[in-house]
C-alpha cells in the first residue's frame, strides 16, 4: 500500500514538473517574443528619431547657410550703399553765369563786332552762357572704381555756336567738356583722358572766371583751337608736366577725313624760387596733324598739315602781381584759296599777348591789362592779310567778399568793366558811315557768379585765374 501511494506520489509530481516546465517555457516564449517585439518597436523609434535628427541637423544646415547667403547679402548690399555714398561724396557739382553788355564805337548795330571770339554781339545785353559742371576725380585706393572719374561741362546760351565742334553744333546747348579720367597706378599716376576737353595751348579758357579780361584775346579765337575729341595721357614728376595725346584735330568731333592729330605738351613749375617770387610755370605745347576742308563755292581747300607750337609762361610777385606771356606760331600747308592769293601754298600766323594783373585789395578786386599782337600775313586766320594790335585793362570787383552777406553765398558774384582798343594796320573795321577804320573801340561791363560744391581742376596746366 505505502508503496502504490509513492508511486502515485512521484508520478503526480512528475506530472506537476512537466506541467510546470511546459507552462514556464510558453511564458518565457511569450516573454521573449514580447521582448522581441519592444526591442524592434525601439529600434524603429530609434530609427525614427535618427531620421528626425537627420532632418532637423539638415534644416539647421540650411537655415545655417540661409542665414550665412543673407549676411552675406547684407553685406554685399551694405557695400552698395557704401559705395553709393562714397560716389555721392565724391561727385563735384557746380555752375556758373556769364552776363555781358557791350559795345563798339560807331558801329552798325545789326554788325558783330569783330575780332570776338565769344562775345561779338554789338550793342546789347547777353546771357552768353549758363555751364552746369559734374565731375569725380580718381584717386589712389582699395576698390578698382575709385580709379574711375568724369567730367562733363554743358554750356547753355549765346556762346554754344560759338564753340562748338564739327559734328556736334547746336545753337543752344554745347557740351564742350565730355570725358572719361582713368587714373593708372604707375608712379605717381599716370592720368588717361577720353572724350572731348579743352585744348592745351593758349593761356586763356572757355570759362570766363577764370579769365583776366571779360573778352578773349585774338589768340584765343584766331591762332588757335577751342577743343579736342580723342584721348589724352598726362604725368606728373616732381615739377614736370607731360601730356601726350591724340585727336581728330582742331575743334572737330565727326572725322570725316580720317586725319588725326598729335598732341604734347611740357610744363614745369617753381614756387618761392627767391624772395618775392611766389610761383612761376613755363609751358610749350604742340599739336602736329592733317586738316583739311573742301569748300567749293568760295574754292577754298586744303588737305595738309597744319601745325602750332604754344608758349606760356606765368610768374606771380609778392603774391600781388601776375605776369603772362603768351607767344603762339601756326602754319597751314597745301592752301588754296582765290580771294587771299593763295594757290596750293603754306600760310603762317603768329602773335604773342602779354598780362599784367595787380591784386588791389585783398582778394576782393584786381585791375589787369592786356596787350597783343596778331600777324595774320596771308589773311588765313582774319581773311585778310593783316597785322594787329589791342589793347584791353579792366577791373574786376567782388563786392561781397568776406561779408559774409547770404552764409557767403555771394562772395563769388564778380563785376568787371572793360575798355577795349583794336588796330589793324588795313582799313578793316566797319563804321556807321559804311567806310572801313583801322581802329575799333568798345566798352563792356560783365556780371558773373559761381557755385561749386568742391575744387575742380583747372582746364589748363597754367591756371588763368589771378592769383590774388
Amino acid at each position: 500500500m505505502k508503496s502504490f501511494v509513492f508511486k502515485v506520489a512521484f508520478i503526480s509530481l512528475l506530472v506537476f514538473t512537466f506541467t510546470y516546465k511546459s507552462s514556464l517555457a510558453e511564458s518565457m516564449k511569450e516573454q521573449i517574443e514580447e521582448l522581441k517585439g519592444l526591442i524592434q518597436q525601439n529600434q524603429k523609434e530609434n530609427e525614427e528619431l535618427k531620421q528626425r535628427i537627420e532632418q532637423l541637423e539638415s534644416q539647421k544646415t540650411v537655415e545655417k547657410k540661409q542665414m550665412e547667403d543673407m549676411v552675406v547679402m547684407q553685406d554685399k548690399h551694405e557695400g552698395e550703399i557704401d559705395n553709393l555714398i562714397k560716389l555721392w561724396k565724391s561727385l563735384k557739382l557746380g555752375f556758373y553765369v556769364d552776363t555781358t553788355y557791350q559795345a563798339a564805337f560807331h558801329q552798325p548795330n545789326d554788325q558783330d563786332i569783330l575780332l570776338r571770339s565769344l562775345y561779338p554781339e554789338q550793342n546789347q545785353f547777353n546771357i552768353n552762357a549758363f555751364t552746369i559742371t559734374l565731375s569725380k576725380d580718381p584717386e589712389f585706393s582699395d576698390s578698382v572704381w575709385d580709379l574711375i572719374g568724369f567730367r562733363a561741362d554743358i554750356l547753355f546760351g549765346q556762346q554754344a555756336p560759338l564753340i562748338g565742334s564739327q559734328g556736334l553744333t547746336n545753337d543752344v546747348v554745347a557740351p564742350y567738356q565730355m570725358f572719361l579720367h582713368i587714373l593708372a597706378p604707375v608712379g605717381n599716376g599716370i592720368d588717361f583722358y577720353a572724350g572731348k576737353f579743352v585744348t592745351l595751348a593758349g593761356y586763356e579758357v572757355i570759362e570766363a572766371r577764370y579769365d583776366p579780361n571779360i573778352s578773349r584775346s585774338i589768340l584765343f579765337g584766331f591762332a588757335i583751337p577751342f577743343t579736342h575729341t580723342g584721348i589724352r595721357s598726362h604725368y606728373s614728376a616732381g615739377p614736370f608736366d607731360f601730356y601726350l595725346g591724340m585727336n581728330n584735330g582742331w575743334d572737330t568731333v565727326d572725322n570725316d577725313d580720317g586725319n588725326f592729330t598729335l598732341e604734347s605738351q611740357i610744363a614745369i613749375g617753381a614756387d618761392e624760387m627767391a624772395p618775392g617770387f611766389t610761383d612761376a610755370v613755363l609751358s610749350v605745347t604742340g599739336y602736329f596733324g592733317k586738316e583739311s576742308k573742301d569748300d567749293p563755292d568760295n574754292m577754298i581747300e586744303f588737305d595738309d598739315w597744319r601745325n602750332l607750337i604754344s608758349i606760356v609762361g606765368r610768374v606771380t610777385l609778392f603774391e600781388r602781381l601776375t605776369l603772362v606771356a603768351n607767344p603762339d606760331f601756326g602754319w597751314q600747308e597745301g592752301v588754296t584759296d582765290p580771294a587771299l592769293g593763295l594757290d596750293n601754298e603754306g600760310a603762317f600766323w603768329w602773335g604773342v599777348a602779354g598780362y599784367a594783373i595787380l591784386g588791389l585789395y585783398k582778394d576782393i578786386s584786381y585791375f589787369a591789362l592786356r596787350g597783343e599782337y596778331f600777324d595774320d600775313r596771308d589773311g588765313f586766320r582774319t581773311g585778310l592779310a593783316q597785322n594787329l594790335f589791342e589793347l584791353t585793362p579792366t577791373l574786376s570787383v567782388k563786392p561781397f567778399k568776406g561779408l559774409g552777406i547770404g552764409g557767403n553765398y555771394l562772395d563769388n558774384l564778380e563785376m568787371r568793366a572793360e575798355f577795349r582798343w583794336d588796330h589793324s594796320d588795313e582799313p578793316f573795321f566797319l563804321r556807321k558811315s559804311g567806310n572801313l577804320s583801322k581802329d575799333q573801340y568798345e566798352l563792356s561791363a560783365q556780371l558773373l557768379y559761381w557755385f561749386d560744391t568742391g575744387e575742380f581742376e583747372p582746364e589748363k596746366t597754367i591756371e588763368s585765374a589771378p592769383e590774388l
